[in-house]
């Protein structure tokens, strides 16, 4: 069964993935070796079923060891949210002292795309965690949302751009691209009555730096920003961590030896250990994960053996979400079972035509042109956009071909071809060229489908015997103002308020 959309949980999950993915090219400009900690934290990727992961951070450095939790707002602020009540969502689960938690801006693109800046700012837990009584509490969030409470640590952050004139222990003096002189005083209050407090705000800027508008914090509580520059020092010890009391340590721990080869010889009999024995089913899915990644095979026959086994679809799912970060035939072949194995729940077999985009050199190594009419629709909408992102020219080429007969499969493969990067027209048109039988409508309608504008002056050329075809349809339909979508949502809202 599908899921209701919700639009505003999208933008917020895309700009928390947007955010996170540009604090990882950040950081590896600046010397981290960075991988996904946390699964999904760089994907805006909604599911219904949920896995209840560990509280780790979002990244890690898997030369430093350095754990890093991202935050990206639309509107800059030094805030977490934070469970009073519950350990486990507490705003510092699994930040260790020495970790950094990254802030950061996205600014709306339009189209419902998001940027985030160029400006990151990293402060270290240690620092947050000794000016937590600075962070005042904002309102409580809804029930729906965890029933959590944010922090936000004072700070300053200019909404005009400009640079830094001057500082001194009293102020920073700052210059807007106007040519207008700001000033911002050291000194913050919270709170009011008796109850309020005064703080000693610290810049994170020297003379001549330039800030942007609302996506530099120039001061804060915390006594010292970080530098996103990875310190020198040799290579982290994870194989030592493989026997940590703390499930978030040794999580990291397999989750990163997994990417790291040369430590292979020393990490191996540790990865199978936890892979067979420990009490924590992520724990040993990970290390499974691990095995694979250095080439192991009881790996792949670990995970393999997870799936079967796991009691619930939040595990299953967690299983063919780790497959859709491999690449090649032995991710390929289980996430194919899985989607073509109908006893499995629905969106489990989704997400596995949803991992296939990443693990398969070419649309044909898939069977996702086959799911594109699969009964259920949950599966065949995920192969479709899945197919889409598969399509070069050698995938255009195949799609194309399997138009026919089926309707269900023919309209999903029309559907994925307009949704494709690589240009469909000339592979399209060559198609119509040769078509009989119940393909050529079909590729009519596709062409139809792409538009007047991109078609006409191609199609002039290449096969103007069926300009007048389309010609028809794009006045008739592509062109008609009561198919425009706001129109057309206009209409049905008129149509909604007759009562008889």
């Amino acid at each position: 069964m599908g899921f209701k959309s919700d639009r505003e949980f999208l933008r917020n999950v895309t700009i928390g993935a947007v955010g996170t993915r540009q604090v990882a090219r950040l950081l590896r400009q600046g010397g981290f070796q960075i991988i996904e900690l946390e699964r999904t934290s760089t994907s805006n990727k909604i599911w219904a079923t949920k896995v209840k992961r560990l509280r780790v951070p979002d990244l890690l450095c898997i030369r430093s060891g350095i754990r890093f939790e991202s935050r990206a707002k639309s509107s800059l602020k030094v805030a977490m949210s934070h469970a009073v009540n519950n350990p486990e969502r507490a705003w510092d689960r699994g930040l260790r002292d020495e970790d950094l938690v990254a802030f950061i801006r996205c600014a709306e693109a339009g189209g419902g795309k998001w940027v985030a800046s160029d400006r990151l700012t990293l402060f270290r837990t240690r620092d947050m965690r000794a000016t937590v009584e600075a962070a005042g509490l904002t309102r409580m969030k809804a029930a729906s949302e965890g029933s959590e409470i944010q922090l936000v640590w004072p700070a300053t952050i200019p909404q005009q751009a400009g640079r830094v004139a001057a500082v001194n222990d009293e102020l920073i003096e700052t210059i807007q691209g106007s040519g207008r002189r700001q000033r911002y005083r050291l000194l913050a209050a919270r709170g009011r009555g008796a109850g309020k407090a005064s703080y000693r705000l610290f810049p994170h800027v020297s003379p001549c730096d330039e800030f942007g508008a609302g996506d530099t914090i120039i001061a804060s509580v915390m006594s010292e920003s970080v530098r996103p520059v990875r310190p020198g020092g040799e290579q982290y010890d994870f194989v030592r961590d493989l026997d940590s009391s703390s499930r978030e340590t040794v999580y990291a721990a397999a989750k990163a030896l997994g990417f790291l080869p040369e430590l292979r010889a020393r990490s191996v009999e540790g990865l199978r250990r936890l892979a067979a024995s420990h009490d924590d089913a992520l724990v040993r899915l990970e290390s499974s994960a691990a095995l694979a990644r250095l080439g192991l095979p009881d790996g792949w026959s670990a995970i393999e053996d997870a799936f079967e086994s796991a009691g619930d679809a939040a595990l299953r799912m967690e299983v063919v979400l780790i497959l859709g970060e491999f690449k090649g035939d032995e991710a390929l072949r289980h996430l194919a079972r899985v989607a073509l194995d109908r006893s499995n729940p629905s969106e489990v077999r989704a997400a596995s035509a949803w991992g296939m985009r990443s693990a398969a050199p070419s649309l044909a190594a898939t069977p996702l042109l086959r799911l594109l009419a699969d009964e259920d629709e949950l599966v065949a909408i995920h192969a479709l956009v899945s197919a889409s992102r598969l399509m070069d020219d050698d995938g255009l080429t195949l799609a194309l071909s399997s138009i026919g007969e089926d309707e269900k499969a023919s309209a999903g493969v029309v559907r994925a071809v307009l949704a494709a990067r690589a240009d469909p027209l000339p592979k399209a048109v060559a198609a119509l060229r040769s078509a009989t039988g119940a393909s050529r409508p079909w590729l009519v309608y596709l062409l139809g489908m792409l538009g007047r504008a991109r078609c006409e002056g191609y199609l002039q050329t290449h096969a103007p015997e069926v300009l007048r075809e389309l010609s028809f349809f794009w006045t008739r339909h592509g062109e008609n103002w009561t198919n425009r979508l706001d129109v057309a949502d206009q209409i049905d809202f008129q149509l909604a308020q007759l009562l008889d």
